[in-house]
């Protein structure tokens, strides 16, 4: 018989996990778009990677496998919520996009920081319809059909529509970025 290993505290996992939970938080922020989610699914991510931590190899980067952790929880959470609204994932090839540069970044940390609070800051700046908009069409899925029926409009205005409010957000963020540069 194999005697199990008792789980003592590890302070120093403890520690890795409590410096990374931030950067952990706004990762998932950027890939679900909801604050109120993020905050569940970092903390299923910490008891995830609690529980795994004898996996962990701590000659590793411990942030890449906790974003990686993150995101298969962030991917679960996409496939409960489309399957509770009983419609199909949009953009699961965008999604593992966003997630793969994020994980890819490391050493840029500060600059991550920086685009997240920027893409926050820019997303408050828009008006109400057009954050809706965005959020409705990227974070929840709904398809150009539908809202532009909804709009009362035809599909290519929309298209449009979602275009321009897509490069003010991008062009509002790269003012936000380049204000933020050292000098």
């Amino acid at each position: 018989m194999i005697p199990l290993k008792e789980h003592h505290p590890d302070p120093d996992f403890e520690t890795l996990i409590s410096a990374t939970r931030p950067r952990l938080h706004a990762f998932l922020v950027s890939l679900i778009g909801s604050a109120s989610a993020a905050d569940d699914l970092t903390q299923e991510t910490c008891l995830v990677l609690w529980e795994k931590r004898e996996e962990y190899d701590p000659a590793g980067d411990f942030r890449a496998w906790a974003f990686r952790i993150g995101f298969f929880q962030a991917k679960n959470y996409r496939r409960k919520v489309a399957k509770q609204q009983a419609r199909e994932l949009p953009g699961d090839d965008l999604f593992d996009q966003i997630a793969q540069e994020s994980t890819g970044r490391h050493g840029n940390s500060d600059l991550d920081e920086r685009r997240q609070s920027s893409l926050l800051y820019c997303l408050k700046k828009l008006t109400e319809p057009h954050r809706e908009l965005l959020l409705s069409r990227y974070q929840d899925g709904t398809s150009l059909e539908s809202l532009s029926s909804s709009e009362q409009i035809n599909r290519n205005a929309m298209a449009q529509k979602l275009f321009r409010i897509k490069r003010s957000l991008l062009q509002c963020i790269e003012k936000q970025l380049s204000s933020h540069l050292p000098s």
